[in-house]
């Protein structure tokens, strides 16, 4: 397609890119099969199918079809068959189909309630899954009924799942043959990671079964379980997080993803791969040297796919090798270390962003699923052998790239004072010599997440406005080192706030820059800084703060976190309140002048509704300029997985704020 018919990006772009996922490598490593979720925009809601692609290259063949969700493909030991998950109406179901063509069936009748986690049995007669009972509601009983909640649990509620249900994870299997699903692990402990041993007999899962488990969200310990079921046995002791299980061929030895940090103190280390005996005893660090978190912390909206935990195990001639991913300088790459230990090698290089992963066990082939800063995800076939070699397979959103006038980001890095601080800049398309433009300084939640490379669709749209949009990684970040991550905790608005006010001064300086229209916008962690940027400088004209975290004493009570220990603070509110106070901005509010934007979601339980009223109001008792926009049934995640017209109306409101005031 020409130059001459490029255009800008528009809101309504956002649900005309296609978002590639959990890919699955068939036994034989020959084709790979991915799901491929898009808006269907006239019907406010999402569909997702399963494709299929050569792993050589060739034509894409699409196997599903129909406004359905189907999601997390599994190829069958012998490759003949695949198995997934199915939201089909009200409820979610595994289903089956033949690999080589055929309509999918239901292989379950399960009453109601998520499923996630899919894995074949050796042997192919059995899948394990995970699975929380939850039948649907009766509308009709609930109307004529006392409706209620009683709450006995610390940790009751979860942002995007609401209020919990008495029912937990746990793990499940389904007889291929019959059908027929039965329950293995049990509890008041939610189960996860379900990883079967190669005789086809254990299943090692990660669970957090200490007697206090709510008073200890940061211990996770793996556990064995026959796979027909029966008394799980505890195989790790030590307090910590450990995740992502994986057999060693020989059942012996169980890898996984983790750290034992005492407890609070788990945002201060990394996260490492391990090995431990199947039978028990002391876990072995395989990578004692990375200085790294091994989650995905790379926050976009139009793939996204932050917190997950990539590690696959496989054969590399003799030597057994894990292939894991690693949060990292705005990627996250995946690298391989032996089963023994030693070196650890880069194999998926370059300024990428894992999404998926999957791996041939008895050969050193990957498929992947991946961004980069430029593009929403696309399937490559990636050689495990250190060379860094992978071959793009899709084109899954040519057609709108090529059509759309965008700019790429300018990579820098600045000094404050002894810290570097990484980050771009993005140019407003078919910027014109001589002219100034204003300029946004977009802060990234978490804080220890990061931006990176997986395009940013919101951030096009402000380039696409006429703003020069400015973002970075501040100190609390993700993705370079411990120490850099862990020297805000407790001290939020500090070294956090001098290097964005740093990077914000580095780019106001360009010539191009209007540094007298300068906007300020974050969300999540990037709304309490925005809001606190605006308490603590007169430096922007304008701001806008979502899903902000203002009030941190009350979120102690409130948010589904915000009483996990050393998650914000080392010492609880009763101990030191005015600590919570200080670092508050809603307690500084008074002081802005700039026009605000706030935007929240009335179902946001990690930064609950209460921390914009609270801002909103005392901004309008003083009569300054504030609006407040409240989208309903919404969660903290809306602008990365929120129904499609209202992430179009939140997009709207943002462009059209900018322009009023900047």
């Amino acid at each position: 397609m020409g130059h001459e018919r490029k255009r800008l990006l528009t809101a309504e772009d956002l649900f005309r890119f296609a978002m590639p996922g959990s890919p699955t490598l068939s036994p034989d490593g020959s084709r790979v099969v991915y799901s491929v979720k898009h808006a269907v925009f006239g019907k406010n809601r999402y569909v997702s199918h399963l494709y299929e692609v050569p792993m050589r290259g060739g034509a894409v063949r699409q196997r599903t079809q129909g406004e359905v969700l189907d999601s997390n493909p599994v190829f069958s030991p012998d490759g003949k068959r695949i198995a997934f998950i199915s939201k089909r109406g009200n409820k979610t179901q595994l289903y089956l189909m033949n690999a080589r063509g055929g309509s999918p069936r239901a292989l379950t009748k399960l009453e109601g309630g998520p499923i996630r986690q899919l894995l074949w049995s050796p042997d192919g007669r059995t899948i394990l899954f995970g699975h929380r009972i939850q039948p649907p509601v009766d509308s009709k009983k609930r109307k004529v009924q006392a409706n209620f909640k009683h709450i006995t649990r610390l940790n009751h509620k979860l942002d995007g799942d609401g209020y919990l249900p008495a029912e937990r994870w746990h793990l499940w299997t389904v007889s291929v043959n019959s059908g027929k699903a039965r329950q293995i692990t049990f509890g008041e402990n939610d189960d996860a990671d379900g990883a079967i041993s190669p005789d086809g007999k254990r299943v090692a899962f990660a669970s957090n079964r200490m007697p206090d488990a709510d008073w200890n969200p940061g211990n996770t310990d793996l556990h064995v379980v026959p796979l027909k079921g029966g008394r799980p046995r505890q195989v790790t002791r030590r307090y910590g997080a450990c995740s992502a299980p994986a057999w060693s061929r020989d059942g012996r030895t169980i890898y996984f993803l983790g750290h034992f940090a005492p407890k609070g103190q788990g945002v201060h280390v990394p996260v490492h791969v391990y090995r431990i005996p199947a039978a028990g005893g002391a876990a072995k660090d395989l990578t004692p040297k990375l200085d790294r978190w091994l989650r995905n912390g790379v926050l976009a909206d139009v793939n996204a796919n932050p917190f997950t935990n990539l590690m696959e195990r496989y054969d590399d001639g003799a030597e057994e090798r894990l292939a894991f991913g690693v949060d990292d300088r705005g990627g996250y790459r995946v690298f391989s270390v032996a089963g023994t230990g030693g070196p650890v090698r880069e194999e998926f290089a370059g300024d990428v962003n894992t999404l998926g992963l999957s791996v041939v066990p008895n050969g050193n082939r990957a498929a992947v699923v991946a961004t980069t800063i430029m593009d929403a995800g696309e399937v490559y076939a990636l050689r495990l052998d250190g060379s860094g070699a992978a071959q793009r397979l899709t084109n899954v959103n040519r057609r709108v790239l090529t059509s759309l006038k965008l700019t790429e980001p300018e990579e820098i890095v600045i000094r404050n004072g002894r810290a570097r601080v990484h980050g771009w800049i993005l140019h407003p398309p078919g910027m014109k010599r001589g002219k100034k433009y204003p300029m946004v300084l977009q802060i990234h939640g978490g804080p220890a997440c990061q931006y990176g490379y997986s395009l940013y669709h919101e951030l096009h749209l402000l380039a696409a406005q006429g703003y020069v949009v400015a973002f970075c990684n501040p100190r609390g970040s993700d993705g370079y080192g411990s120490r850099f991550r862990a020297c805000i905790q407790d001290r939020w608005g500090t070294d956090d706030f001098s290097d964005l006010m740093a990077f914000a001064a580095t780019v106001a300086r360009r010539p191009y820059v209007d540094a007298k229209r300068q906007g300020v916008v974050g969300g999540s962690y990037g709304g309490f800084m925005t809001t606190w940027v605006l308490t603590h400088s007169k430096r922007f004209r304008a701001g806008i703060t979502m899903r902000q975290a203002g009030n941190r004493f009350t979120m102690f009570g409130t948010s589904d976190i915000g009483h996990f220990p050393g998650w914000y603070f080392k010492k609880m509110p009763w101990e030191d309140p005015m600590l919570y106070h200080r670092r508050s901005p809603n307690f500084y509010a008074h002081r802005i002048t700039a026009p605000l934007l706030i935007i929240h979601s009335e179902e946001d339980y990690r930064c609950p509704l209460g921390q914009a009223q609270e801002l909103f109001t005392t901004m309008k008792f003083l009569k300054r300029t504030v609006e407040l926009v409240q989208f309903e049934g919404e969660s903290h995640g809306l602008s990365r997985g929120g129904k499609p017209m209202n992430r179009l109306e939140r997009l709207r409101r943002i462009t059209d704020w900018l322009k009023r005031y900047l």
